[in-house]
């Protein structure tokens, strides 16, 4: 039993230390931007993502602590964040405000 605490506590460690890094991460994103170093399709993938991180790390810590409807809710959001960074990809390289530049 005691081993089964001692991986679930560190299954938390490690879903919170990567939470915090995917908030810092966008974070950083607004702050680039708000000093004019980044572009605006770039920010907004950057916060997306993380926030698809965010919501997979949390969908963790829901099935160790709450269990089975946040949890889902959480991956669903997850897999939501995901699907709109593909879409922001695939929109802004059609109207062509994205581009490959080597």
């Amino acid at each position: 039993m005691q081993e089964l605490s001692a991986y679930l506590k560190r299954k938390m460690m490690i879903s919170r230390i990567f939470g915090i890094f995917a908030c810092l991460v966008a974070i950083t994103g607004l702050v680039l931007k708000f000093l004019e170093l980044l572009d605006d399709w770039l920010c907004l993938m950057m916060i997306v993502y993380s926030l698809g991180t965010i919501f997979a790390l949390n969908g963790n810590l829901q099935d160790i602590k709450v269990g089975n409807p946040w949890q889902r809710i959480n991956f669903a959001c997850s897999v939501i964040m995901y699907l709109f960074v593909i879409f922001i990809i695939i929109y802004g390289f059609c109207i062509g405000e994205l581009s490959v530049q080597f």
